[in-house]
This record gives structure tokens, C-alpha cells and sequence, in this order.
């Protein structure tokens, strides 16, 4: 029997971009599949919602990284 591996948080860190677009892309497929929206806008908003998450996560990184940098304990 396999041993399950923990998440370290750097896996979350680097997979819940992945993980919004997926759910984002899903979304849209139902949205379709009800007549919603239409494939054609389907197809123009995720990549769009794609770049978007993507600069989100940038911003948090930067943010995250300049606390860690401004409020690094001396040793």
C-alpha cells in the first residue's frame, strides 16, 4: 500500500491558479451546455478570466514577498 505525500504549501501556492481556471472553465461548460452563454463567448472570456487570475496570483505573490522582505526577523 502507497503512502499518501503531504501538500507543503508550496504546492498550493503554485496549483490554485491551476485549480480557479479549471473550475472557471467547467463553469463555462455548463453555461453553455443551459444556452447561456454562447461557445464563441465562452471562448473569448476564459482566456481573459486566465490572464486575470494569473496577474492576481502575481500580485499576491509580490505582496507576500515584500512583507516577507520588510518584516524579516533578524536573527
Amino acid at each position: 500500500m502507497e503512502k499518501m505525500k503531504l501538500r507543503g504549501k508550496k504546492d498550493y501556492n503554485s496549483n490554485w491558479v491551476q485549480t480557479a481556471i479549471s473550475i472557471v472553465g467547467l463553469v463555462f461548460t455548463v453555461l453553455v451546455a443551459f444556452g447561456v452563454i454562447t461557445p464563441e463567448q465562452s471562448a473569448e472570456a476564459l482566456p481573459i478570466v486566465t490572464s486575470t487570475l494569473t496577474a492576481v496570483s502575481s500580485v499576491i505573490a509580490g505582496v507576500i514577498f515584500l512583507i516577507g522582505l520588510l518584516f524579516k526577523q533578524s536573527e
